[in-house]
């Protein structure tokens, strides 16, 4: 492979455009930060369950998915997702939060 090629090869690759950055969350980096939108606080996390983020509003629970989330510093702040959806989940989320499940002999499960 001629020099050329190789400066042509590694420049193509500087040049690309990054994947967009996903952002690390850590539970216990999560929890207990207001979460905003647009510049509007729109409630403060409470859980993180699975892939998705329970915030808690006036309007009861919202379960958003992490993928929203665009940057996590004093606040929490997240992009578009699906406000319907995520309110009919982080209110089922609270109804089975506290509700203990039992096995056929009775025996506590977690």
């Amino acid at each position: 492979m001629s020099i050329l090629n190789k400066i042509s090869n590694y420049l193509k690759k500087n040049t690309q455009t990054p994947e967009k950055e996903k952002c690390e969350l850590k539970v216990s980096e999560c929890i207990g930060k207001f979460v905003k939108q647009n510049d509007i606080d729109i409630g403060e996390s409470v859980a993180v369950e699975g892939a998705r983020l329970i915030v808690k509003n006036p309007d009861g629970f919202m379960s958003v998915p992490l993928e929203a989330v665009v940057k996590n510093t004093d606040s929490i702040i997240v992009g578009d997702f699906n406000r319907e959806e995520s309110l009919t989940l982080g209110n089922e989320w609270f109804e089975r939060k506290d509700t203990l499940k039992f096995d056929e002999k009775g025996m506590l499960i977690k």
